[in-house]
């Protein structure tokens, strides 16, 4: 039965992406690339693969209404969905991603800015993307841990994003993602093993939490405080499970 669920909901999922990268696509040329149509199309597209895998999604906090890095914990590729359905910024992602049906398509309509962690010229084009993006006045949403970990906290952070923080003076936000089944982390297995493993369930239960800005005196305070703030939440999250 559950493979059944899982097929149904694939196949949903690519169809009605398909619709909506192609149709933002063309929307985004008829509109000279304007980042209102990318903002628009990437949220409804992120809110509809979130409707269609029966994620339900526990929300509070608050929507930052500036110039913004949010930061947050990476545990499943549903975490991109999760940010973009609140958040549309530019997201930095793996260039694995580049590579894939559909994701790889909407990189440019989501103005994802796709990273090669083993390089590291990309590291360094990377960094120069996201100061690019902010300098235009965009905000970044990024996972500062460098990839998904199998952390009940945060895994340790990198440190070139605060960096950059410190030097454009943009506030970083942090997000707590916390999935009540912990076997929705996305470990070494492939896309399409984790995918019939876990969205052949019903339903999928996740917090998410965005914090208020955060602005340190150095890059190495302002890494601390985000990663405090993070570590916080996820920790009560975790003892609000266990008491529920």
């Amino acid at each position: 039965m559950k493979w059944i669920i899982a097929t149904i909901r694939l196949i949903l999922v690519i169809l009605g992406s398909l619709f909506l990268v192609i149709g933002g696509l063309i929307l985004l040329f008829i509109c000279f690339g304007s980042p209102v149509i990318s903002r628009f199309i990437t949220k409804n597209w992120a809110r509809y693969c979130l409707l269609i895998l029966n994620v339900k999604v526990n929300f509070s906090g608050q929507i930052p209404s500036q110039r913004v890095i949010l930061m947050a914990n990476h545990r499943s590729y549903v975490d991109i969905f999760l940010t973009f359905s609140r958040y549309p910024a530019s997201i930095v992602a793996k260039k694995e991603l580049g590579r894939w049906p559909i994701i790889g398509w909407s990189v440019r309509l989501a103005r994802m800015i796709l990273v090669d962690r083993s390089s590291k010229s990309s590291l360094i084009a990377t960094m120069r993307a996201i100061k690019a993006e902010i300098d235009k006045g965009g905000s970044v949403i990024l996972f500062p841990e460098g990839g998904i970990k199998d952390e009940k906290l945060t895994a340790p952070f990198k440190h070139g994003s605060f960096k950059i923080a410190q030097l454009t003076d943009t506030p970083v936000v942090p997000a707590a993602i916390f999935y009540h089944d912990p076997k929705m982390v996305w470990g070494d297995e492939s896309f399409l093993t984790n995918f019939y493993r876990q969205m052949g369930n019903w339903r999928t239960k996740v917090d998410f939490w965005i914090g208020e800005p955060i602005k340190a005196d150095s890059d190495a305070e302002l890494l601390d405080a985000v990663k405090s703030a993070i570590d916080l939440k996820l920790n009560e999250l975790s003892l609000g499970e266990r008491n529920d």
